[in-house]
């Protein structure tokens, strides 16, 4: 018995016939300079982070005011910073008095900082006491994001003059800027470091709200650099 196949069947051995592999064009080979650039700057910031602890302790009658009375006070130790409540606790000691502790931060600029320590002293009475827990010059993340911008923008402009210094070395080659990828180290890890370097000293420290010190930070961003061009074919 005779079987007809259907034009598909037919089609199929001769597209196998005429599809050699030697028609299959193998992917281009590339060229390949790895630089390891660095650049480094050094993050200042002109404002302090600023912690005050406030503790207050009320009877029941009075307690209904204690925290708005104790927020108050804060305040007026910077009547034009923004200052937010990162820590609040509520208690009842055993003598059935209500205490309230609250923490809170905020952002002070250096020439504000002058008698910070007194103000809290002076604000403080019988049953709320204040205090200027710590002061840190510290950048903030804005600050932080532009020296990485620019240190950035100077990777880039390092890559570019090495880019073009390859192609004068090699007339004719057309490399490109294959990859960048950046490894930046905190800014903290370097403060650390240079607080391990440092040799001690036999004095006592001095408590973080008498006359902190600005101290910049120094930020290192490193980038490995992908040049390449096509091989040329042999």
């Amino acid at each position: 018995m005779m079987r007809v196949l259907p034009p598909l069947a037919l089609c199929l051995p001769l597209l196998l016939l005429t599809s050699p592999v030697s028609a299959q064009v193998p992917p281009p080979v590339m060229d390949q300079v790895v630089l390891d650039l660095t650049a480094e700057d050094w993050v200042g910031t002109e404002t302090a982070r600023v912690t005050v602890s406030a503790d207050a302790a009320a009877t029941g009658a009075d307690a209904g005011s204690q925290r708005a009375d104790l927020l108050k006070a804060v305040d007026g130790l910077a009547p034009d910073a923004d200052w937010r409540v990162v820590g609040f606790d509520r208690s009842t000691d055993q003598a059935g008095l209500e205490r309230w502790r609250a923490v809170a931060e905020a952002r002070l600029a250096e020439t504000t900082l002058g008698g910070l320590a007194d103000k809290a002293r002076q604000a403080s009475r019988p049953g709320l006491q204040l205090r200027v827990a710590s002061i840190e010059f510290t950048p903030t993340l804005g600050e932080t994001e532009a020296a990485r911008a620019r240190l950035r923008a100077e990777i880039y402009g390092k890559a570019a003059s090495e880019l073009k210094a390859l192609e004068q070395s090699f007339p004719g080659r057309k490399f490109r800027m294959g990859n960048i990828d950046f490894v930046d180290q905190p800014p903290m890890a370097n403060a650390r470091k240079a607080r391990e370097d440092m040799p001690s000293m036999a004095m006592t420290a001095a408590p973080a709200h008498e006359s902190p010190v600005n101290v910049s930070e120094k930020l290192v961003i490193r980038a490995r650099v992908v040049l390449s061009a096509v091989a040329p074919r042999e």
